[in-house]
């Protein structure tokens, strides 16, 4: 099915109602876009299996979630959106400068879609699994997109994000900016490949999130960005075999697996010695290689999202392996 989305009309101001922050996975796969005419539009993007026309480049976008705004800044239209909101820990990256002057709210819950209604949009970019969702902006003519990195059968790679951002480029008519920042990415990734290519034995690596008091411990599957990431530096993934991004991890597997190299994921207020200070302090993990051997990497979770910012992420993750050789 079809849905055609025209600007909607600017609406009286409604109430603020923020909604819990979750941690919640999406999913989300924009094919690539159908010219329909000369100019480009109408244009059918296939989101999530869910298809969105437009009649004409989007020029005001609010985006959910820490990955969408720095996608669209890589495809060079980062002056289009007026709102980024859900940025638990804000991390653009290398595309900072680029998205300082838009509005950063709501950063631990999202906007409730009356909100959303109030700025106007004509798209939003967020995550399947999001509060709002894109039948309740459909219903105000609002289109809504997913990020391809979220998609159920998403398998986290490189590909995907470099799709989306020539995508976001067709759609607002910046593909020269695109297409460019593209190719400068490959290259990133393609010159951390080619240090590891010679790698013979692959580490037992796990890539983790601990909550602040250590209570809660999760890890990464084989289908998440940061799993894509240890295969090109030359680890192992413990969990490979899980066919997930995210998942609640068990301890005992852990130990039994037993990491050499723990890539830790902050998140929210954590710092890289808070989120160290409460995985040692689970005493049951104590005897793990990768802690007896100090071999505990912690970055920011934006290194690992399904974004552009990954690639800066694979660069700080293979300076930090080095650094422990």
């Amino acid at each position: 099915m079809s849905i055609g989305f025209t600007r909607p009309a600017r609406l009286a101001p409604l109430p603020v109602a923020l909604l819990a922050a979750v941690l919640l996975t999406g999913c989300g796969s924009p094919a690539p876009a159908t010219v329909k005419a000369a100019e480009g539009f109408p244009m059918t993007i296939s989101s999530c299996g869910r298809d969105v026309t437009f009649t004409a480049a989007p020029k005001r976008v609010v985006t959910v979630g820490s990955v969408a705004g720095p996608l669209i800044a890589a495809a060079g239209a980062a002056d289009r959106i007026v709102t980024r909101t859900f940025e638990t820990a804000p991390f653009p990256g290398q595309y900072r400068d680029a998205l300082k002057n838009t509005e950063i709210t709501a950063p631990t819950g999202e906007l409730a879609r009356e909100e959303i209604i109030n700025r106007t949009p004509d798209l939003v970019v967020s995550f399947e699994g999001a509060a709002v969702t894109p039948d309740d902006l459909a219903r105000v003519d609002i289109p809504l997109l997913v990020s391809r990195g979220y998609c159920r059968d998403a398998a986290g790679s490189y590909d995907d994000i470099f799709a989306d951002i020539e995508l976001y480029g067709r759609l607002f008519g910046t593909s020269a900016a695109a297409n460019t920042e593209v190719t400068t990415l490959k290259q990133r990734v393609a010159a951390v490949a080619d240090r590891h290519r010679a790698d013979r034995t692959a580490r037992p690596a796990a890539a983790l999130i601990i909550s602040r008091d250590g209570a809660k411990l999760s890890a990464y599957g084989s289908t998440s960005t940061v799993a894509t990431q240890m295969r090109i530096l030359g680890l192992d993934n413990v969990f490979d075999d899980v066919a997930k991004r995210n998942f609640d991890a068990s301890t005992e597997t852990l130990i039994q697996r037993d990491p050499e190299v723990i890539i830790l994921l902050t998140q929210g207020t954590q710092t890289p010695e808070s989120a160290r200070t409460a995985l040692r302090e689970r005493p049951e993990l104590a005897g793990l290689h990768a802690i007896r051997e100090n071999r505990v990497i912690a970055v920011p979770f934006g290194y690992t999202g399904p974004g552009p910012v990954a690639v800066e992420g694979l660069e700080v993750l293979d300076r930090e392996l080095g650094a422990q050789r």
